[in-house]
């Protein structure tokens, strides 16, 4: 006997449902095991089904997970739709990869499978964002020439993705064609211009486009605030900036840290320590629940106030909480003990990062080089460079400057050469400074091999 269609309907809905609940929540084993079981029972899996697993692997694992559920599909008869290839293209967006992206969407056309508008949106976002604002503009060209009618996302893609290559003119005068035209101007659009006019400096125009929000019937929200209190941080604008906070905490608007991470952050910047230290005080009153962000913005507070005890204190309470220091809180504490003097404690953090898999934080080894060419240890300070995995021209800077403050001219041309031979380069005044230091010593040939490496380094620099 055949089976009946409609039997089966419900259940697998029922089972595409389930497994969305556990992709949401990040339980993809769960998913993967429920599927096993439905399909075991007898339960067909249909495109839905596959759909939903390939979207949480391809955000999960990247893009060759998402390829491996298509196999899986087409294994079992079930042929790929619009919705896998828009999986798979913003899959490919999200990892920076503009070819994969373009390759997808011609193998969807060659495949007979018509794009949509997300299709072509998320083609456009990941031009866009991997620096090819042209041909993300000639997919949106193509895109209308197919009749394919663009919806509010388009808009906002093309808005955000006109600020980031720096047309921040153009994408405003694409708003402004969208009002003209009665085309659909949201909340999530104004959000997109305010933020975009901010980051490019043009305040005036943000700051109209913030009051046009206000005649409409749309309400300003975190994320508008936010981005209206970063800008005038960014710009010197602080008072206006806390202006705007206390606007938030008037409205019930602030739902999570960020804001509080924003404001403490640009108060300690300016040296404003008591003020960081009321509106942390404030964040813990209110019950926002930290994460790693607002710890790592409080465990710099401390360290700059020389608090070193409470810092450590707030990185216990970090990680009691389920959280884990990450390479920036290993970067706060080892700097806070290196500006405190405590040069060894410093060292003994270098190596329980070490022990964490963080060998490539070179801003925390950095800080320890430094402190030890200040303190005149530059042989421990060679010996760490040596140790370390990745370096910079900071690196580099501070031990050539390092070296000729002891008077060891030789070592800090030589280590200037192979900062050079790697790549890296180091301030004027570290060059000035080694030469200088070279002649006074009699060292001639060392200066003419400087100068020849020197001269190399312009002539390979890109």
């Amino acid at each position: 006997m055949g089976r009946d269609p409609g039997r089966w309907r419900l259940p697998t809905r029922l089972l595409n449902i389930c497994l969305a609940a556990l992709c949401r929540g990040g339980s993809l084993d769960a998913a993967e095991s429920v599927l096993v079981d439905a399909i075991r029972l007898g339960l067909p899996p249909d495109v839905v089904t596959y759909n939903t697993l390939l979207a949480a692997h391809c955000r999960a694992a990247g893009l060759e997970a998402g390829f491996a559920v298509v196999g899986r599909m087409r294994e079992a008869g079930v042929d790929p739709d619009a919705v896998t290839y828009n999986s798979l293209i913003a899959g490919a967006a999200r990892r920076g990869l503009p070819v994969h992206a373009l390759d997808l969407f011609d193998e969807m056309l060659r495949s007979g499978i018509a794009p949509d508008s997300w299709s072509y949106n998320a083609l456009m976002h990941c031009l866009f964002r991997s620096g090819h604002p042209e041909d993300a503009y000639r997919v949106f060209a193509d895109m209308t020439e197919k009749g394919i009618a663009p919806c509010s996302t388009t808009y906002n893609t093309l808005l955000d993705g006109l600020f980031r290559a720096g047309y921040a003119m153009n994408a405003y005068s694409m708003f402004r064609y969208l009002q003209r035209s009665g085309l659909p101007v949201g909340i999530v659009t104004y959000n997109t211009m305010i933020n975009g006019l901010c980051r490019s400096g043009k305040v005036g125009y943000a700051r109209m486009v913030l009051r046009e929000l206000g005649m409409t019937e749309h309400v300003p929200n975190v994320v508008t605030y936010t981005a209206v209190m970063k800008c005038c941080f960014r710009y010197g604008r602080f008072e206006q900036g806390l202006d705007t906070f206390l606007s938030l905490l008037d409205k019930g608007y602030i739902s999570d840290v960020f804001p509080y991470c924003t404001v403490i952050s640009a108060l300690v910047k300016q040296g404003r320590m008591e003020e960081a230290n009321t509106y942390c005080n404030l964040m813990v009153k209110n019950g926002s629940r930290l994460d790693s962000v607002c710890y790592n913005t409080l465990i710099h507070l401390r360290c700059q106030e020389g608090k070193l005890d409470d810092a450590f204190e707030l990185v216990t309470m970090m990680e009691e909480g389920g959280l884990e220091s990450d390479e920036y809180t290993f970067a706060i504490l080892v700097n806070g003990l290196c500006k405190m003097g405590h040069i060894e404690a410093a060292e003994k953090q270098l190596c329980y990062m070490e022990m964490r898999g963080m060998q490539s934080n070179v801003v925390a080894y950095n800080s320890v080089v430094d402190a030890l060419c200040k303190s005149k240890e530059v042989d421990a300070a060679i010996r760490l460079l040596q140790c370390m995995k990745l370096k910079d021209d900071f690196t580099y800077t501070t031990l050539v400057h390092g070296l000729c403050r002891v008077g060891r001219y030789h070592m800090a041309s030589k280590f200037l050469r192979i900062c050079l031979h790697e790549g890296n380069s180091v301030l004027a005044s570290a060059k000035r400074a080694v030469i200088s230091g070279l002649r006074s010593s009699g060292f001639k040939n060392d200066v003419r091999k400087l100068r020849i490496a020197l001269n190399m380094a312009k002539l390979l620099r890109p």
